[in-house]
């Protein structure tokens, strides 16, 4: 990651996105050189469950894995963090800064996230809506959204 975000600094990137799970040490190097380049951390991904965590070979909770990524992020000194909208509350009680969810649905429709939410009812920063808008009528589920979150 190092190597990747010094080789892009001259492109004058606003925002570029890690892996929590690749460990603080690597999160606290990329930071030191990314300039102004803000600095996102992924936590679990939203198409994750408990169940898929335990098959994977983590003991802790979806929950209380986020919650611990969130510490690592703040300790990294990230600028954001990625996580579902399940743990935003949590995770707003240990890192201040920007956070961002996807897995947002536009009403009750949820794809393949198993940690999804529908629009109204995110707390967080920044929402991350794909599917929920390009799939169909693009302009009607943008209208539909918009009538959501009024």
């Amino acid at each position: 990651m190092l190597s990747a975000v010094k080789a892009l600094k001259d492109l004058k990137i606003n925002y570029l996105t890690v892996h929590i799970s690749s460990g603080l040490s690597a999160l606290k190097a990329v930071k030191k050189v990314s300039g102004p380049t803000k600095i996102i951390g992924i936590t679990t991904l939203t198409s994750l469950n408990n169940g898929d965590l335990k098959l994977i070979g983590y003991s802790k909770s979806v929950k209380n894995l986020v919650i611990h990524q969130a510490k690592l992020a703040k300790k990294a000194g990230l600028d954001a963090l990625v996580c579902s909208p399940h743990e935003v509350k949590a995770v707003r009680k240990i890192f201040k800064r920007e956070i961002i969810t996807p897995g947002v649905q536009i009403g009750k429709r949820n794809y393949d996230q198993k940690r999804s939410m529908e629009a109204k009812k995110v707390e967080s920063d920044w929402l991350v809506i794909g599917r929920a808008i390009t799939r169909g009528n693009i302009k009607k589920n943008i209208q539909n959204l918009a009538k959501e979150l009024r």
